[in-house]
């Protein structure tokens, strides 16, 4: 229960790293993608990147009701290359610049094709550098739960599982040609074998947990029925690969409303186990 409580407590961080991550990655393949398109269909697919972006910002602006007084953003960003939490961020800030930057040009009347390039480069570069320091913010050695090699490896792969499940998403919105080829099914299995790894690292960690205590409770306490929850988590993200899936190989291709269904299937699993992770939260003296 009192992992119940300090999880419930962060929700509004549960939501930031279930969102950000995935919405990241997925604007950073769909950047990639409309760097390889011409013409109308290059268009359509930087327009569509709207979709990424917006999910990721949704989780942004969730976390930063964490920082309480607007104020202390200013401190935050005084502590750039000392504290994980400056570094993630300066990176959310980046992206964001980057990636809002390339949108509104594109608008411009009389765009130039290397400029809008150069920018959709450095958005992508901003993406994965959001997503590393996303992954490393939670490196802290006085909560043990945290302070492994699972918890990074555990965020990327999340966000592995997700993303591509979104780009589709943000693909079919964009009526991208090759979505319904190889190149779909591609991204189908990119995250279908994020999610089999996923489960792999969630379930070593449950070990760990297991074996992880302090003077007050054991970990593995805080989050209670820690392999359930792994196994929804499972559930739901194949749930939401097989709505994808299931048409694609049929060689259909993907209606608008069954992609989002997926990623909102596949979030979901995500968002609990990232509820799980925050239920976890043990330090090595005598609190929780």
């Amino acid at each position: 229960m009192m992992g119940f409580e300090t999880a419930f407590n962060e929700i509004t961080l549960v939501l930031f790293t279930t969102l950000a991550p995935s919405g990241a990655l997925a604007y950073g393949l769909m950047a990639f993608v409309a760097l390889r398109a011409k013409g109308d269909e290059r268009l359509r697919v930087s327009k569509a990147l709207l979709m990424p972006f917006l999910v990721s910002l949704v989780g942004l602006v969730a976390s930063a009701t964490h920082l309480g007084n607007p104020d202390n953003a200013l401190y935050v960003f005084t502590r750039v290359g000392q504290s994980p939490l400056s570094n993630e961020v300066c990176a959310a800030v980046l992206f964001l610049g980057a990636s809002g930057s390339h949108w509104l040009y594109q608008h411009a009347e009389h765009a130039k094709p290397r400029v809008l390039n150069i920018l959709l480069v450095l958005a992508i570069a901003a993406s994965l550098v959001f997503l590393a320091s996303i992954a490393l913010a939670y490196a802290s050695r006085t909560v043990i739960t945290w302070s492994t090699p699972f918890v990074p490896v555990a965020l990327c792969l999340n966000a592995l599982a997700g993303g591509p499940i979104l780009a589709l998403a943000g693909l079919r919105l964009s009526q991208w040609g090759l979505l319904a080829g190889h190149i779909g099914r591609i991204l189908l299995a990119c995250s279908a074998g994020a999610l089999l790894a996923n489960v792999g690292v969630y379930l070593a960690q449950g070990v760990e947990l297991a074996a992880t205590k302090n003077y007050l409770v054991s970990a593995i306490q805080l989050v209670g029925n820690y392999e359930v929850l792994v196994l929804v988590f499972f559930l739901l993200a194949v749930a939401g690969l097989l709505v994808d899936a299931l048409p694609l190989m049929r060689g259909r291709g993907l209606s608008l409303v069954s992609a989002v269904v997926a990623s909102a299937l596949v979030f979901s699993g995500i968002f609990i186990m990232r509820f799980a992770f925050y239920m976890m939260h043990m330090t090595a003296g005598i609190s929780l």
